[in-house]
């Protein structure tokens, strides 16, 4: 094995390694809690997909956003 196809070797799992450690570091990192406005948002994001092909559900779930959001 000559020493160039070694350096280059090690530079490669060396930078492997260095994305894997970055990709599992973000990874661990807890997330912020979210707001009683974004939880509200997500659920009207459901009602709207829903509005179609269950409209009374949906009803239900923008009444449950707003209770959320108010409470």
């Amino acid at each position: 094995m000559s020493t160039a196809a070694f350096s280059h070797s090690a530079h490669f799992l060396s930078t492997v390694r260095e994305m894997f450690a970055g990709w599992f570091d973000t990874r661990n990192t807890p997330a912020r809690p979210l707001t009683r406005f974004e939880e509200a948002e997500q659920l009207r994001a459901m009602a709207d997909d829903l509005q179609k092909s269950d409209p009374a559900f949906a009803q239900d779930l923008y009444a449950a956003a707003d209770r959320h959001e108010l409470a």
